[in-house]
């Protein structure tokens, strides 16, 4: 009588653990030990991030702990990704926005976990990205996908970066300042952000967009990279 074969294992049980290297500041390293207690783990201090560890080309996963608004270290995030393409990274940062997530996938992450979401959710990204797959956390994930902008918003969008007020817009363009809140407010959720300066950010981190002049109505376009 044959055997009956034994369904392969699921990947995301704890029972798979794979290599991780860990760059973070000396508070951040013993969490991230803690919350991967069944992987092994190996951490470097984040002073290390100014240049890519040896060993991390040998990790199946890097975590790397940063503030994704800090140049500097988003600079280190970026050169890790381009010189050690193997090991998938997954960034901890204390930045929960649609533009510090989308900011850390651009930079060549594979997964975001915030900061104080460790404990919960690192062990779980960490063995996701291990199987090639990309992890985000829910609540931000419509403002991680590129937005999709009404040409009025496209309008109001263009004059707020230009440093015009509410009043001013509707004045420009002929509305009350009641609908360009409105259209302030669609803007901001669909960027995951909370203010002017903000929405200025994540406009600028889109490489290669294009703002028309404000004029004639037009169909929803979508801001892409």
């Amino acid at each position: 009588m044959q055997a009956e074969a034994k369904p392969a294992g699921d990947p995301l049980r704890p029972a798979f653990r794979p290599s991780v290297l860990a760059i973070a500041d000396a508070e951040t390293q013993p969490r991230i030990v803690a919350a991967l207690a069944e992987q092994d783990v190996r951490v470097r201090d984040a002073d290390a991030a100014d240049g890519v560890p040896p060993d991390a080309a040998d990790s199946e996963v890097v975590v790397f702990a940063c503030d994704v608004n800090a140049p500097r270290e988003m600079a280190a995030l970026r050169r890790l990704c381009r010189e050690a393409p193997d090991p998938a990274v997954v960034v901890v940062t204390s930045v929960s926005t649609g533009t510090g997530v989308r900011r850390a996938l651009d930079a060549g992450a594979s997964g975001v976990v915030f900061d104080p979401e460790l404990e919960r959710t690192l062990a779980t990204a960490v063995r996701a990205v291990a199987i090639g797959q990309s992890v985000v956390p829910r609540k931000l994930r419509a403002g991680v996908e590129r937005p999709v902008l009404s040409h009025r918003e496209r309008q109001v969008l263009e004059l707020v970066r230009k440093g015009l007020t509410n009043a001013q817009i509707a004045e420009r363009l002929f509305l009350a300042e009641s609908t360009i809140k409105s259209h302030l407010a669609s803007i901001f959720a669909k960027f995951g952000v909370h203010s002017r300066k903000e929405v200025a950010i994540a406009v600028e981190d889109l490489e290669q967009i294009s703002l028309p002049a404000p004029g004639p109505g037009g169909a929803a376009e979508q801001i892409t990279a």
